[in-house]
């Protein structure tokens, strides 16, 4: 498989930007790898299809408000090129420096990040989580709360939870949560701070974002103002945005990700139902349409998914399958583009075939 190194990818964007040495120093940062990373290129760049894919911009260790004006000048490029899609800033940072005499002509997004409470495990605050909050109110851009990770007895309490989903009332915005995704590097660095956070329902730690569910039960009971809550930020921007569908196809996967309790869940089951045996969408393999019934995801038969759930020996539906070895990126992209998951074996990387390459 020949792969192109100048572009990389996370789980829902292709993200642009580059590392510092340097951010806000949160004990659980998976993002703190010691890599040092610098992505320029733009996505059409890489191919003409690419204009309404998801982007994050610094969203590598750095805050993109402690590089603001490398931030500014992505998202000027951005905006150069006319890109479509969703573009994302994550940030705990000070956005009162974001500058508001000049409105982006593209769908920027801020998702607010918080600890939910002031930590010595995290580099924000609820004071300046505040002040973000009523600056995106009053900025034009579309917003969201990514309350994240969540630790258990940290900060999993009925009354911090209750406190994130009443800012969500008073601001109008909706909330993306997670438990904590410990990587080998951060596993690796919590031994060496003498920091030993406890899982949930004695679940181990891996690249699941795992929240017990105690605590999927405490947001039902707290959230008595009917905010949109999401498990996954894709879907959080599906709504945000009035897309016509998640960009992650997370509607394969129901029981896991809460699509019975979702607002998007009409719209991305339409979306689904209607998927037909033909693409719409040149993609740079050879592949055929299946319908399929309890399907096994690939990474589960591979042996490589420590924690399967239901979903993932029962998907079900119409599926992209192709023959060739792909990246778990190569799927990201499909699923972008077309709405369809894939049937394939891939290899985790974030980075794209070259094959993709216009």
């Amino acid at each position: 498989m020949d792969l192109f190194y100048n572009a990389y990818f996370g789980k829902s964007f292709m993200m642009i930007g580059d590392s510092l040495p340097k951010c806000f120093n949160c004990s659980y940062c998976r993002a703190n790898d010691s890599n040092n990373y610098h992505f320029h290129l733009l996505p059409t760049e890489l191919n003409p299809l690419f204009n309404n894919i998801p982007i994050a911009v610094n969203l590598f260790y750095g805050d993109p408000m402690l590089q603001l004006n490398n931030t500014l000048s992505l998202l000027d490029k951005l905006e150069s090129i006319g890109h479509k899609g969703p573009v994302l800033l994550v940030t705990k940072g000070d956005l009162t420096k974001f500058p508001l005499n000049k409105h982006y002509n593209i769908d920027l997004h801020f998702g607010l990040s918080t600890f939910g409470i002031n930590s010595k495990y995290d580099g924000g605050t609820m004071e300046r989580f505040g002040t973000n909050l009523a600056w995106t109110k009053n900025s034009g851009y579309k917003y969201s709360i990514e309350f994240r990770p969540i630790i258990n007895e940290i900060n999993s309490s009925q009354e911090i939870i209750e406190n994130i989903i009443s800012l969500a009332y008073e601001f109008n915005t909706g909330i993306a949560y997670s438990g904590l995704q410990v990587s080998e590097n951060l596993k690796q660095r919590l031994k060496e701070d003498n920091i030993e956070f406890k899982s949930f329902d004695n679940h181990e730690f891996g690249l699941k974002k795992y929240v017990g569910k105690s605590v999927q039960n405490l947001f039902n009971q707290c959230n008595t103002y009917n905010i949109p809550i999401f498990k996954k930020t894709s879907c959080l921007m599906t709504w945000t945005h009035n897309l016509n569908r998640d960009p992650n196809a997370h509607y394969y996967r129901p029981n896991e990700v809460g699509c019975n309790n979702c607002p998007m869940k009409e719209k991305c089951f339409k979306y689904k139902n209607n998927l037909s045996d033909t693409l719409n969408v040149d993609i740079p393999f050879k592949y055929k349409i299946v319908d399929k019934s309890n399907h096994i995801c690939s990474l589960f038969k591979a042996g490589s998914c420590k924690y399967p759930s239901y979903d993932c020996m029962h998907i079900t539906g119409k599926l992209i399958q192709i023959d060739d070895e792909i990246t778990t990126t190569d799927v990201r992209l499909i699923k972008w583009l077309t709405g369809y998951t894939v049937d394939a074996k891939f290899i985790e990387s974030p980075y794209i075939n070259k094959k993709w390459i216009c």
